[in-house]
């Protein structure tokens, strides 16, 4: 394969995968994250998404060691939990900060180089739930929904550049997210906390049984190969992704009720 890759977020679980296995393929990747992961088989970089300085050093340093970047993997995030009402501005900005703008900032520094050597793939790691409205989990699902309208409008102004970008949609993965999770949401509230510890239960039980990061190395080489990317890729169990067909074909008072069913909301 032999492309010039950066991963952000690597130092773990999806982003640990995906540069692994890549590297193991025969490409140059980089993976970064805010303290430079250490591995082997690829080259770590310290890189923090949130900062404008440490996404330029990064880039710059690639670019003096390469002289191009392939293909960028936007996969630093970090999850939160909370009720609209409850959840302090400063914690939704901290979901945008890493999420959305995190994103934005690092693709917005490559985008140059790419457009230079007149190529490029950018994947962004979005979620299944970037597209459905879940109990407590607003401000998560909202800033990957905001990079997946980000990515659809960037498909169309930098094809002509030979440049192609997607999003991948996963449902649960398991990872330890829930530990770095930005939890905003007090359990002894009397309006929302026992509300609120029955949906987490649930869904770190979905996690524990989520797919293998293993699997999104093999589905990102693939990818990045492809002669046309497809706008979303989803992975999830069948539940999952029937979750989003039912969204689509169902009255929403039907749908909602389902939902509020499955969360114990």
């Amino acid at each position: 394969m032999d492309k010039v890759v950066l991963v952000t977020g690597a130092s773990s679980g999806i982003g640990l995968a995906i540069a692994t296995y890549l590297a193991k393929k025969g490409n140059k990747v980089y993976g970064g994250s805010r303290t430079a992961p250490q591995n082997s088989d690829f080259y770590s970089l310290k890189i923090d998404v949130t900062k404008d300085e440490s996404v330029e050093k990064a880039i710059n340093s690639i670019i003096a060691n390469e002289g191009r970047i392939d293909v960028l993997i936007n996969n630093a995030g970090v999850g939160s939990a909370g009720a609209v009402e409850t959840t302090p501005i400063a914690d939704v900005q901290k979901s945008f900060d890493v999420n959305f703008y995190g994103v934005l900032r690092v693709t917005q520094m490559v985008l140059p180089h790419m457009r230079e050597q007149n190529y490029g793939r950018i994947i962004n790691m979005s979620t299944l739930g970037s597209m459905i409205g879940l109990p407590f989990r607003a401000f998560y699902s909202s800033s990957k929904g905001a990079m997946d309208l980000v990515t659809e409008t960037l498909r169309m102004e930098v094809e002509r550049f030979g440049i192609q970008a997607c999003t991948i949609h996963p449902g649960e993965v398991m990872t330890d997210i829930a530990s770095h999770r930005v939890v905003s949401q007090k359990e002894d509230d009397p309006a929302y906390g026992k509300t609120f510890r029955a949906v987490f239960d649930q869904l770190d039980a979905s996690v524990d049984h989520g797919i293998n990061p293993e699997t999104f190395g093999p589905l990102v080489a693939k990818i990045i190969t492809s002669k046309k990317l497809k706008r979303n890729y989803y992975l999830g169990s069948f539940n999952e992704v029937l979750g989003l067909k039912l969204k689509k074909y169902l009255p929403y008072y039907l749908y909602e009720r389902i939902l509020r069913a499955y969360f114990k909301s």
